[in-house]
């Protein structure tokens, strides 16, 4: 499960929390995130690797799951980041998807 924040215009990034629902523990997770146009189409797709957040140090610092793997149960801030989004898009908040998850 994945809910979030989507914050900035160029250098976008979604902020959320994610919660392992399953059994194993998840190590790597790709995510397909939809923009869409006023009109409802499509007006961008990007596929995303989910990085977790870490907060350590001063700043957040998003990592790769290999890094800070998810345990069944567990949840965690996650962010994903965009280098741009395209003008067409309506400012409501984007479907996202998870399209690939490895586990052990």
């Amino acid at each position: 499960m994945c809910r979030g924040k989507l914050r900035g215009r160029d250098g976008s990034y979604i902020d959320g929390t994610v919660t392992n629902s399953g059994n194993q523990t998840v190590t790597h997770a790709v995510v397909e995130v939809t923009f869409r146009d006023s009109m409802g189409q499509l007006a961008q797709r990007e596929t995303v690797p989910l990085r977790v957040l870490q907060t350590s140090g001063p700043y957040p610092d998003a990592v790769d799951l290999s890094v800070s793997p998810i345990a069944p149960g567990q949840s965690k801030p996650f962010r994903l980041t965009f280098e741009s989004i395209s003008g067409q898009w309506n400012h409501e908040y984007p479907a996202l998807k998870v399209t690939d998850v490895t586990v052990k």
